[in-house]
Formats: C-alpha cells, sequence, structure tokens
C-alpha cells in the first residue's frame, strides 16, 4: 500500500512508559501512525530503568520539552505506580513519583 504521508509540523514529545504500555504503544506507533505520518520526535525514556539511571532527569528534561513544544495532554501517558515493592524490583535509588 502506498500511502502519501501527511508531515506534522511541529515536533512531537514522545514519552515512553514501563512493561505494556510501551509494548502496547509500540503497536499503535507502527500500524496508525508511522505509515501516515511524517513526524519530528522528541524522544523521552521514562521507563523505571532509564529514571533510576538519570536520577529521574529524564523526566525534568521531557516536562521541558513539552513546554518547549507547547503540546500537552494529561491522557497522553500514565506511569507506572511506584511502591516498596517496585523500588525493591526495578533496584530503584528511591519511589520516584509522578510529577
Amino acid at each position: 500500500m502506498n500511502v502519501n504521508k501527511i508531515k506534522v509540523s511541529n515536533p512531537v514529545v514522545e514519552m515512553d512508559g514501563d512493561e505494556m504500555t510501551r509494548v502496547i504503544w509500540k503497536m499503535i506507533k507502527d500500524k496508525l501512525i508511522f505509515p501516515f505520518l511524517e513526524l519530528d520526535i522528541k524522544y523521552f525514556d521514562l521507563g523505571l530503568p532509564n529514571r533510576n539511571a538519570t536520577d529521574d532527569r529524564v523526566t525534568v528534561e521531557s516536562a521541558e520539552a513539552t513546554l518547549k513544544y507547547k503540546y500537552y495532554d494529561d491522557d497522553t501517558f500514565d506511569l507506572i505506580n511506584i511502591d516498596e515493592a517496585r523500588v525493591k524490583e526495578f533496584n530503584l535509588n528511591t519511589a520516584y513519583q509522578k510529577k
């Protein structure tokens, strides 16, 4: 199928999550977005391992990018809820909170 892609003029901030959210979002992008849209994506990995590796700096950087490109939607993604069990499971430095 040969489709002319629609060019999106503004960059899109993508904040990737954890576990099934990441898997499902990849399927959506591959099947419903990338075949039809030409995008400049500013990607941020908000998965727990990367948040831990960056001391949660990636969360701040993604928020700054969201403000810079003036796009946000509270329902765009859902971060994993972190409790003490998750801190142990993922060997985290702390129980990072949603921001």
